[in-house]
C-alpha cells in the first residue's frame, strides 16, 4: 500500500469503508497479494477497528479478500484456470447482454455509447486504470440497454475482484486502447443497425481478444510472477 488515501471524514460505517476498500481493488490501487492490516487501515480511514473488521468480513464473502488462517487476509489472486472461467463465462453473458440490446435499446442509449467512444478516442492518459473505467462503462451502457436486471447484477458481481487483471493487462499493451476503440465501434455500429446476432458475434470477439493480453499462449500466465499457477 504506497499510496495516502484521503480519510473518511463523515463516513464512518462498515458500509463506507467497504467501498472505499472496494474501489481501491477495482481501481488496481491495492495488488493482489496484499496484506491488508487492520492498523494501516486506521491510520488511512480514519476510522475505528469495528467498522473495519466488518467490511473485511464483507469482502472476503465475495471472495474480494482472501482469508488466511493465522495470518490474516489479503487481496484475492487468481490462477490461470480461474481467469480463463471468468472469460468464458463472461463472452457469454456480454454476448447475450449485446444481443438483447440491439433488440431493445433505444437511441438515447446508443447516443450515449457514441458520446464515451468519443472520450476513448480522445483519450490521452498514461493511467490504464482511467483507461479500464472508460471501457468498463461502455460495457455497462450495452448491458443497461439489455433491459435485463438479472443479467446487469450477475455482470456486476463477476466483475468484482478481477478487474485488476484488466488494469495490468492495459498497463502493459499501450496499444490495446486503439484496439478496443475500433472493436468497441464495430459493436456500436451492430447495435445501431438493429443486428442481434453481429452484436453478439462482436461482443464475444472483443472479449476474447482481450485475454490475450493475459494468457498468451492458451494456459500460460503473459504476466508471470504477479498470479500464481493453478
Amino acid at each position: 500500500m504506497t499510496q495516502q488515501p484521503d480519510k473518511l471524514v463523515k463516513e464512518t460505517t462498515a458500509m463506507a469503508v467497504y467501498k472505499r476498500l472496494f474501489d481501491y481493488v477495482m481501481s488496481g490501487q491495492f495488488e493482489p497479494g496484499i496484506w491488508i492490516r487492520e492498523r494501516q487501515l486506521k491510520e488511512m480511514l480514519g476510522v475505528s477497528s469495528t467498522p473495519i473488521r466488518e467490511a473485511l468480513r464483507m469482502l472476503v464473502q465475495e471472495q474480494v479478500l482472501e482469508l488466511v488462517p493465522h495470518h490474516g487476509v489479503r487481496i484475492k489472486e487468481y490462477s490461470t484456470k480461474e481467469i480463463q472461467d471468468y472469460y468464458e463465462l463472461r463472452a457469454e453473458l456480454e454476448g447475450l447482454a449485446a444481443e438483447l440490446a440491439a433488440e431493445r435499446g433505444s437511441k438515447l442509449m446508443f447516443g450515449k455509447m457514441e458520446e464515451i467512444l468519443y472520450l476513448h478516442r480522445t483519450f490521452e492518459t498514461e493511467r490504464s486504470d482511467e483507461a479500464v473505467e472508460l471501457n468498463n462503462q461502455f460495457h455497462d451502457l450495452i448491458v443497461e440497454a439489455s433491459g435485463n436486471l438479472s443479467l446487469k447484477n450477475t455482470l456486476q458481481h463477476l466483475r468484482v475482484g478481477i478487474n485488476w487483471i484488466q488494469v495490468m493487462a492495459w498497463s502493459r499493451n499501450k496499444d490495446r486502447h486503439f484496439s478496443t476503440f475500433h472493436q468497441h465501434q464495430g459493436v456500436l455500429d451492430a447495435l445501431m443497425a438493429r443486428n442481434p446476432k453481429l452484436a453478439r458475434s462482436r461482443m464475444q470477439e472483443h472479449v476474447w481478444d482481450s485475454i490475450k493480453l493475459i494468457i498468451d499462449p492458451p494456459g500460460t500466465l503473459q504476466m508471470a510472477g504477479e498470479l500464481r499457477k493453478s
